[in-house]
């Protein structure tokens, strides 16, 4: 399997990074859920670490899948796809970068106060100054972030389920065998 994509197939990187970034964003979401229902506490505080911590590993990597996928074409859309599919199709995976880039970015602002732990190995510094109301407007935002997230995967999973048990096509395919 080549590293690289070609127009039949994404490369193995490229499979890696979107299935590794995939269970990442479902971890997150689990993390994030498990942590609001905890009391505060050493438990809750850990959990926010670590939250904290695949958050951090989850935008490197994104980063790195983006930068991969600027560098290396995109294989070929299956002949016969209708033009607003493959247009809904761009603006979808752009709409999920977006979100998973300004939820991070959000989440960073939340904790802005504090330093943001990467796994116990360093801390990026604090980056704002103490402010309630903004860190509380900040929380709430990344509160619900998740919600749009959640639902741009599950558009993404289902447009994928469709091309694979509908249109029995190589979409799905691309992505995951050669």
């Amino acid at each position: 399997m080549a590293i690289g994509n070609t127009a039949q197939s994404y490369g193995w990187l490229a499979k890696l990074l979107h299935w590794v970034i995939a269970g990442l964003i479902f971890y997150l979401i689990y993390l994030g859920l498990e942590g609001s229902s905890l009391e505060s506490g050493d438990e809750k505080s850990a959990l926010r670490a670590l939250h904290k911590s695949v958050a951090l590993l989850t935008l490197g990597l994104m980063t790195v899948r983006l930068v991969w996928r600027l560098a290396n074409p995109r294989p070929e859309d299956p002949p016969g796809t209708p033009g607003w599919q493959n247009a809904a199709a761009l603006w979808g995976h752009r709409a999920l970068y977006a979100a998973v880039y300004f939820q991070v970015t959000i989440g960073i602002l939340v904790a802005g106060q504090r330093p943001i732990p990467f796994f116990g190995l360093f801390e990026i510094p604090p980056i704002l100054t103490e402010n309630r109301e903004q860190h509380e407007f900040f929380e709430e935002l990344h509160e619900s972030g998740w919600i749009v997230i959640a639902a741009l995967v599950t558009i993404h999973v289902v447009a994928a389920l469709q091309h694979h048990f509908i249109r029995k096509d190589n979409v799905l395919r691309r992505i995951t065998v050669d």
